[in-house]
């Protein structure tokens, strides 16, 4: 079996991260085109001679031309588009009318929200809506990461729940995972994601000024990049807690940040799909404070192995933060770090990597 994956581009993200895993663990055939730019995970796949094909240097006809080529020549079974867009969309549906023998899966990876969706500018929203659509129907079947994704996807875009499967992200356990847990005054924080308005950064940062101005002790680190970077450090400096705020950039290798936290904080204010992230706190017997957004809440059981607070609410977030800390000093601490690992186990990428190839065989196999 021979899968095709199209992504815009190769850099660093939760999408990229689990195509290279993909590449990586499966023993079927995943092949992976990058179609607008390349990046650090996938000049990572390059190098490891793992099958990928770059298109983003030729010329819009020629990407198209030289992608129906590909297609032709390897005979792929399958081809799944991950990223969203107009751009990738046209090359999926151009795909979709040349070649009819191939199945073709559409991942949503994200929760259709038309708070976001929607920019305002009614032309380019009603194509892009209208465009989504097609790519919609013209899909043999469509992947969810969540219960959530899915029944937002059912309810605003009215697609068939028969054609809808969720399979939730998964990642990859590393022995001797676990984290350097010691009795302390200090709450150390550790927050892993992009720095872009939708994940709660902003909140987070006002929630350690309230934590200091109650006589917490606390450090927050924050590990990503993005387009607000800057706008929070300065943030930090105005809230006069720059300090006890530690900005570490993207860092691939994050197993050391998980060992010196005590308590990972995932505050979206959108509707996250899932939360990879929060999966590997998880996985090292972190103790997870994260908004009940999304399909965060098909991760964590409140109170059981994770905390969660109501979304976009400062106070909230300060008080369970609090809560989580008081945890880690506490008899309950052991029992909610083994519960954590249990479920981390849920979502182990093997499990993942199953799923998606059962159903690319059940369509190959339905055809046939």
């Amino acid at each position: 079996m021979k899968i095709l994956h199209l992504l815009s581009g190769g850099g660093i993200g939760g999408i990229e991260v689990l195509c290279r895993d993909i590449a990586e663990l499966s023993k079927e055939r995943h092949e992976f085109c990058f179609l607008y730019s390349g990046g650090e995970i996938a000049d990572e796949m390059y190098k490891k001679n793992q099958p990928v094909y770059f298109f983003y240097e030729k010329s819009m006809t020629d990407r198209i031309i030289s992608l129906i080529k590909l297609v032709r020549r390897e005979k792929y079974d399958t081809i799944i588009v991950h990223h969203e867009g107009l751009g990738i969309y046209s090359f999926y549906l151009i795909l979709t009318y040349v070649f009819r023998r191939v199945k073709f899966i559409k991942y949503l990876h994200c929760s259709f929200e038309p708070e976001y969706f929607y920019k305002g500018r009614k032309a380019i929203d009603l194509l892009s809506y209208n465009i989504l659509k097609k790519v919609l129907k013209r899909s043999d079947h469509l992947i969810a990461v969540s219960e959530f994704v899915k029944k937002s996807y059912c309810e605003e875009c009215h697609c068939n729940s028969d054609k809808v499967s969720v399979i939730y992200n998964g990642i990859r356990f590393l022995p001797g995972e676990d984290s350097n847990r010691k009795k302390s005054n200090e709450i150390r924080l550790l927050y892993i994601g992009r720095l872009i308005e939708v994940k709660g950064v902003r909140l987070l940062l006002y929630a350690v000024k309230n934590l200091i101005s109650k006589g917490e002790k606390v450090n927050l680190t924050i590990l990503g990049d993005g387009p607000q970077y800057e706008e929070y450090v300065q943030l930090a400096e105005q809230l006069e807690i720059k300090e006890k705020v530690d900005f570490e950039g993207y860092q691939l290798n994050k197993r050391a940040y998980y060992q010196n936290a005590d308590v990972f904080v995932y505050p979206s204010v959108w509707q996250e799909a899932f939360g990879i992230s929060i999966v590997e706190a998880l996985a090292q017997g972190l103790i997870c404070v994260a908004s009940n957004a999304g399909g965060i809440p098909e991760i964590i059981e409140d109170g059981t192995d994770g905390f969660l607070f109501e979304r976009g609410n400062i106070e909230s977030l300060t008080e369970t933060l609090v809560k989580a800390a008081n945890t880690c000093n506490s008899t309950q601490y052991e029992e909610m770090k083994m519960t954590a690992k249990q479920k981390a186990r849920q979502f182990d990428i093997s499990i993942m990597i199953h799923d998606l190839q059962e159903i690319c065989r059940n369509l190959i196999t339905k055809q046939n």
